[in-house]
């Protein structure tokens, strides 16, 4: 499990439209910048769960071939963009042409995010309206980020981390694990302090 990279969001896909009271409903600069920087981690997470993929295949192959990886199978993931890992999942998903459609809505939404949101929609910030717009627009890609993302991991990805053995307990154990390694690496005293009065 060192090796899985852990990437957590709760589970919304079966509840469509994910409630509003998801995000913070204000349509102030602030929310914009703040949607928008949630859109692109949840497109970020839907990577990593294409990366565990094509690495933990890797890894299936290989033993069931009897061979060792000599390479990092997840650094190769981490060096292409969302388009190529697509293609790179295309035998994996090919059995499931609702998760084939959400990856083809997500890249393009995830790439229009990436290189004409803020040039092609920056004069909608001016106004209450523009903002309330884009906020709402942000709202969708996130949830359609979200919902492609657990789409794809309980199609694809969970059944090849179970034939691992990894279950979703221990994927639960290691994210515990990684947000306490991060907070005490990052708690600061005040922090600390203030946990302690409390």
């Amino acid at each position: 499990m060192d090796e899985l990279y852990v990437v957590r969001h709760e589970p919304t896909w079966r509840e469509e439209p994910e409630p509003d009271d998801e995000y913070d409903n204000d349509t102030d600069h602030k929310t914009v910048y703040a949607l928008f920087g949630l859109a692109i981690y949840k497109a970020n997470c839907l990577e990593h769960s294409l990366v565990n993929t094509l690495a933990l295949t890797k890894i299936v192959t290989a033993r069931e071939q009897g061979e060792q990886l000599i390479r990092d199978p997840w650094t190769q993931g981490f060096k292409d963009m969302m388009g190529k890992l697509i293609k790179r999942v295309e035998p994996h998903t090919s059995a499931y042409p609702e998760v084939v459609d959400d990856l083809t809505r997500s890249l393009k939404r995830r790439n229009d995010l990436v290189h004409n949101f803020w040039r092609e929609r920056i004069p909608e910030i001016i106004s209450d309206a523009g903002r309330t717009r884009l906020c709402a627009d942000l709202k969708d890609d996130c949830r359609l980020l979200t919902r492609t993302d657990e789409r794809f991991s309980a199609r694809v990805l969970d059944p090849i981390m179970e034939s691992m053995g990894i279950t979703a307990d221990a994927v639960e154990a290691q994210y515990a694990k990684e947000r306490r390694e991060a907070m005490a690496r990052y708690e600061t005293e005040a922090f600390t302090a203030g946990e302690d009065s409390a």
